[in-house]
């Protein structure tokens, strides 16, 4: 047969072969197959964030348990706090069940309670002080405390301080230094409250 025909006359069997290399992947490379799949908990909720559509009202609830618990006899100021913040991290656990909650983040959702938590006090304590006509009851321990101070300090200085003190711009000086302090104690120790409660509900998960 003439060279390059590709069948033959006769039989028309194939007479061209074409030899295929066989490709072999170049050293050091992985297949996709090799590759095992990331955890379907990437970027989903799984994820150390909070969802805060979630969670204001999460912290909002425990606030206001927490505000109802300073104001009683049996719980106290710092104990109404610690467990306001451990409740914010229940609360949101059980609004978004899918969370890892990690100790930070309690700590944060602790935080945001202590705030709305210290806002609810004072308009009930302000409302309570309207009701029953308190305000120069107030306005006379602001002053007596103050007083009491500057007797303890024989400096000079310390007597006009008082006397600005005693005017209507010091006792709104006071009022705001004093809403200042009770802001900053509740955010302390609420955060610790949710530190806390956040890692309580972890011990299960983490002993799986």
């Amino acid at each position: 047969m003439e060279q390059g025909t590709a069948f033959c006359p006769q039989c028309n069997a194939p007479q061209i072969r074409v030899a295929v290399a066989e490709t072999v992947p170049p050293s050091g490379t992985i297949s996709d197959s090799a590759i095992p799949p990331l955890p379907a908990y990437f970027g989903s909720s799984l994820a150390p964030r909070i969802d805060w559509s979630q969670a204001w009202p999460a912290t909002a609830l425990a606030a206001l348990i927490g505000a109802v618990l300073m104001i009683t006899p049996f719980a106290g100021l710092g104990l109404g706090l610690l467990i306001g913040g451990s409740l914010s991290a229940v609360f949101y656990l059980r609004r978004v069940p899918a969370t890892r909650l990690t100790p930070g983040m309690g700590a944060r959702l602790g935080m945001v309670t202590g705030v709305l938590g210290s806002g609810m006090l004072a308009i009930v304590l302000a409302v309570r002080t309207l009701l029953s006509h308190g305000w120069e009851s107030v306005r006379a321990d602001l002053i007596a405390g103050v007083e009491q101070a500057a007797a303890r300090n024989p400096d000079p200085q310390t007597h006009q301080v008082v006397e600005f003190l005693n005017s209507p711009q010091g006792i709104v000086l006071l009022l705001i230094m004093a809403m200042i302090t009770t802001v900053i104690f509740f955010v302390i120790f609420s955060g610790l409250g949710g530190t806390l409660g956040a890692a309580l509900l972890r011990l299960p998960t983490e002993q799986l």
